[in-house]
This record gives C-alpha cells, sequence and structure tokens, in this order.
C-alpha cells in the first residue's frame, strides 16, 4: 500500500509533508527518531513506523524519500506518487 501525502503549509508555504505508513487513522505516532538531518520518523506505540516527515518538502529528491523509506523497511515510491509536492 502506498502511503498518502499531507502537506502542511505555513504563511502559504510548504512547510512540511508527511508520509503516513500506518494502515488507518487509528495509527497514531507515539516516538519520533531523526535519522536524517530532514527527516523524522514516526513510530506507533507497537513500534512500527507509522510516517515520515520530511521538513523541506520541496527540497527532497525521490532518492533521499525512498532511502529514508528503505530505512524503515517500507516500499520505494515512484516519481508520480511525489507528484503533489512537484506541483507546488
Amino acid at each position: 500500500m502506498k502511503p498518502r501525502i499531507e502537506i502542511v503549509f505555513k504563511r502559504g508555504k510548504p512547510t512540511v509533508a508527511f508520509f503516513h505508513l500506518g494502515s488507518g487513522p487509528t495509527s497514531k505516532s507515539g516516538k519520533h527518531i531523526a535519522i536524517r538531518p530532514t527527516f523524522v520518523a514516526h513510530y506507533d506505540d507497537a513500534g512500527h513506523p507509522s510516517g515520515l516527515e520530511v521538513q523541506l518538502p520541496l527540497q527532497a529528491s525521490l532518492f533521499d524519500v525512498n532511502d529514508a523509506l528503505r530505512e524503515l523497511g517500507c516500499p520505494p515510491l515512484e516519481e508520480a506518487d511525489l507528484a503533489p509536492l512537484r506541483l507546488l
């Protein structure tokens, strides 16, 4: 299943992209760990990855996002999956 992307704006500019990796609205983040300078992994209470926070979404490359997702044990994305970020 592909992650759902949520983009947070501040003063009209995208500041954070959040990739929801959980299997539904009940998967909540309990623990946050910075895995690279602009990427933060979110884990649920059971220790499973629930999300990936990208703090500079317009500068994130597909390679960097996929590298972070791979570290979390998630399947890679395709360029089309980042289309919402590329349209900004």
